[in-house]
């Protein structure tokens, strides 16, 4: 399977690298300065303390590249439409197109803009940290749920299971990719923005109790919202959530808390701010998710 991954920041660079190493066809899709750095010294992956360095074709153009079987959005989701510009000369019915965004809205625009590709919606977990130009997994074994949007998807959705096994990269393939994305949001709205507007690490929010119920209650109302759009979430879906939490190092922040600290752009409108957005259409409230809101407008983050 020949893949051009569009994005090369910690995620793109995890899965091309990744990807690579087990000597699958791999592009990359930069730009600036993180383009040339890549062209000069190739991809660095640090995983248990052992750093692994991979030359990859890269481009700021993908259609210098050899035309794809599957292309990996891997940037963050506020960058979507502009990865969506650059692969829009290459849409065809022969192209397949994973998702890899947090929120729940991105197959859905990718296949409303690339029409005719075969979009496959993914979901990752796990930890990761761009440092200069090296890229380290933290924590969290990084594992991809992923699955074919439409039926006719079916078959580039089996290559690419066949081509993850090969590289060793944990995946799944649930039967409602639909719910999956939305049992991501569940965690990543709640924590991400609760983490931000607290200005607390995962261990310092899960130990306290008052701040584990407002972060209980935040996911609550995310599966309110969810069920309350025909999303079928598994009843335990925010227990199991928050069991997942258990897990994570104290230390530990989501991408949206240290962009939004850092004052970055951020997935903030299409998580913790999507959340008030998703529930007035099916007009669930959602107060605890309003007050963080107002706290990381306080704070000047929003």
């Amino acid at each position: 399977m020949r893949v051009t991954v569009i994005g090369a920041g910690a995620l793109g660079t995890y899965f091309a690298a990744r990807l690579a190493a087990c000597g699958t066809e791999v592009s990359v899709v930069a730009r600036g300065a993180r383009l040339a750095a890549i062209r000069t010294d190739g991809l660095r992956l640090t995983t248990a303390e052992v750093t692994t360095v991979l030359p990859v074709p890269a481009t700021a153009d993908p259609r210098e590249l050899p035309v794809p079987d599957l292309a990996v959005i891997a940037v963050k989701t506020q960058a979507l439409a502009e990865a969506i510009v650059l692969l829009a000369p290459l849409a065809s019915p022969r192209l397949a197109v994973l998702t890899l965004q947090n929120g729940v809205e991105a197959p859905d625009l990718v296949a409303e803009a690339l029409r005719g590709v075969q979009v496959l919606a993914g979901r990752v977990h796990g930890f990761f940290e761009r440092k200069g130009d090296t890229v380290r997994h933290l924590g969290v074994a990084p594992a991809l749920a992923f699955g074919a949007l439409t039926p006719w998807a079916e078959p580039a959705a089996a290559r690419l299971a066949e081509t993850l096994a090969a590289a060793g990269i944990a995946f799944t393939r649930p039967a409602d990719m639909a719910a999956a994305l939305w049992e991501k949001l569940v965690l990543a709205s709640s924590l991400g923005g609760l983490g931000a507007a607290l200005e607390m690490p995962v261990g310092a929010i899960r130990d306290n109790p008052a701040h584990a119920a407002t972060l209980t209650a935040a996911m609550e109302e995310v599966a309110a919202v969810a069920r309350a759009r025909g999303v079928a979430l598994p009843a335990d879906c925010v227990a199991r959530t928050l069991a997942f939490v258990g897990g994570f190092p104290a230390e530990a922040t989501t991408s949206l808390h240290r962009d939004l600290a850092a004052r970055r752009p951020s997935e903030f409108d299409h998580l913790t701010g999507a959340v008030p957005r998703l529930a007035a259409a099916v007009r669930v409230p959602v107060p605890v998710h309003t007050r963080i809101i107002a706290q990381l407008a306080a704070h000047g983050m929003i």
